[in-house]
């Protein structure tokens, strides 16, 4: 009787292994890497949406108006979306490919790198995707030129534009 239980107990376990290691992460679960190998230096907002297009807005005005309509549509993106730690906060990291020492920032705050080691060295950048966007600007506490990246985004590369430039990061709620 107990090897029948025995060999019963390791075959729902193996089930349960095989079962949940091969699960799979669904698309609203996954995250979006952006390429930004391009120069953006000549624009002076950008906001860059969940599927990787990138919006860009000639005056501060337009571009805040469209990032209040962005954040609203993320948040709904959102809901029901099974969450992990770092998914609370944005890392920003010193060189591309996610390399280098590594800043987080989480949802709700902001970073302002100015007079600090961290200041105009970030590279790349993990956005969090529990928040509405993150706001990323050239100067501190949020002085233009800036862009607005969309939640659970990975940008390997920020472009020649931003590389080494960010001094101020905000993380929506």
């Amino acid at each position: 009787m107990k090897k029948k239980w025995k060999s019963m107990i390791l075959a729902i376990v193996f089930v349960l292994a095989v079962t949940l290691g091969s699960a799979s992460v669904s698309p609203a679960e996954a995250r979006t890497v952006v390429p930004l190998e391009y120069d953006l230096s000549h624009v002076q907002y950008q906001i860059v949406d969940t599927d990787g297009k990138t919006y860009n807005y000639k005056t501060r005005a337009a571009y805040e108006i469209a990032e209040k309509k962005f954040k609203q549509k993320w948040a709904v993106q959102q809901e029901g979306i099974k969450a992990q730690a770092s998914d609370y906060a944005t890392e920003s990291f010193q060189h591309s490919g996610f390399r280098g020492w590594k800043y987080t920032t989480p949802v709700g705050y902001y970073t302002n790198f100015n007079n600090s080691s961290y200041n105009d060295e970030v590279s790349s950048l993990k956005t969090a995707r529990k928040s509405s966007g993150t706001r990323v600007c050239f100067h501190k506490n949020g002085g233009e030129p800036c862009k607005t990246f969309g939640p659970g985004l990975d940008i390997r590369y920020v472009g020649d534009g931003w590389n080494d430039q960010i001094s101020y990061i905000n993380v929506y709620r």
